[in-house]
């Protein structure tokens, strides 16, 4: 996705699905807790529903995380094209090498000329903008994910301790004719807990995914930027007073080009095992 007309509407395709997302884990952790709270009594119609409920909610998490990373995927590499298409432009052509050798400084010149012809530097600044886009947005929505996995965690942990009380029950009442109503309880409260372990697994699971895409967007925006100190110092134009604060504040930064460069290398190592089949996927499209 080296294009990037897309962008845009992928990008709020993916809100409006999170926005349902939200909505659906909403109400799975809300059932969690009243389960756990043992407010009423349970129903086996019930946990179909809400075992359907957290399956759905499994799957779309699942299918709206690797569209995120296909997008960010798809920045990285617009980014590596942008950087390619720079250093061959800064190559002198056959015609530039052929008046370098009578006059240097002409070249030079028929060489700035050609690149002011090129739009790398509004090419960068939109690359910058649609990274800071889906860097909100998965922001937005570990923030989301932390305060429902916390809250369900600790309503999945009363809801473990509500089965334990009701096996202590079942071991009390075992020599009693009329335990059946107890075990009829225990295997509702077994299989909320199976359902539930997996909402809350995933959960916790969806947060690391994200923690991945974090890290790698932020250091893809530092490689960008400096990307960007490169392009503005060949004369390829301007960029507008905010991007060109942030060229300014990475210049100006503890972290070497190389060391970028060193964890760059770690978050992509990251990304490719967290997103094994997007990497797949791609390499078989060629």
């Amino acid at each position: 996705m080296a294009k990037l007309e897309l962008f845009d509407r992928k990008v709020e395709t993916v809100r409006v699905a999170l926005g349902d997302l939200r909505e659906e884990t909403a109400q799975s952790t809300a059932a969690l807790a009243r389960i756990a709270a043992a407010e009423g009594g349970m129903e086996g119609g019930e946990l179909d529903a809400q075992a359907a409920r957290v399956a759905e909610t499994i799957r779309r998490q699942e299918a709206i995380v690797a569209t995120i990373a296909e997008l960010v995927f798809g920045l990285d590499q617009a980014a590596a094209a942008i950087a390619g298409e720079f250093e061959a432009i800064k190559r002198f052509t056959r015609r530039e090498r052929f008046v370098a050798f009578f006059s240097a400084r002409k070249a030079a010149r028929m060489r700035h000329s050609r690149t002011m012809e090129h739009t790398l530097a509004a090419r960068l600044e939109d690359l910058l903008s649609k990274s800071g886009a889906i860097l909100r947005l998965i922001e937005d929505e570990r923030a989301f994910a932390s305060e429902q996995q916390q809250r369900a965690e600790g309503d999945l942990v009363h809801l473990i301790e509500r089965r334990k009380g009701t096996a202590r029950l079942l071991d009390l009442a075992a020599r009693q004719p009329d335990e059946s109503g107890l075990f009829a309880e225990d295997a509702l409260l077994e299989r909320a807990t199976s359902i539930f372990r997996a909402l809350v697994e995933s959960l916790n699971d969806g947060i690391a995914a994200m923690q991945t895409l974090l890290n790698k967007l932020a250091i893809d925006g530092q490689q960008r930027r400096l990307l960007c100190r490169a392009v503005e110092g060949w004369g390829f134009g301007g960029f507008t007073p905010g991007v060109a604060g942030e060229i300014h504040a990475t210049s100006q930064g503890a972290q070497t080009a190389r060391e970028i460069r060193r964890r760059k290398t770690l978050a992509d190592d990251a990304f490719a095992r967290r997103f094994v089949r997007l990497l797949e996927k791609h390499d078989a499209s060629g």
